[in-house]
């Protein structure tokens, strides 16, 4: 199999509408790998990221959203599952 197509799955209770459908925007990394002045270095921001997903998990630490969805065996199944650090969050503004 293809080590790069992966889609992680987990079954979920309920029906898809169960699962608010979000816009996150949150911060994230920047890695560079360049040589480079401190003072350059210095000067690099984390990048500000966008996702859309319906929220199946929050905690403290944490916010799961997932993008893709089946129906099995009639159970609810996602895929395309992130995981977003709390801390990284920005905003959440849900959409109707």
């Amino acid at each position: 199999s293809n080590p790069l197509i992966f889609m992680a799955k987990k079954k979920l209770k309920g029906t898809i509408d169960d699962y608010p459908l979000v816009h996150i925007i949150c911060y994230d990394w920047v890695s560079n790998s360049e040589w480079m002045p401190v003072p350059k270095g210095k000067r690099l921001e984390p990048s500000k990221c966008h996702s859309v997903g319906k929220i199946f998990n929050k905690t403290k630490t944490k916010i799961q959203t997932f993008s893709s969805w089946s129906f099995e065996d009639n159970e609810l199944e996602i895929g395309t599952i992130e995981t977003i650090p709390r801390s990284w969050v920005i905003e959440i503004k849900e959409i109707k």
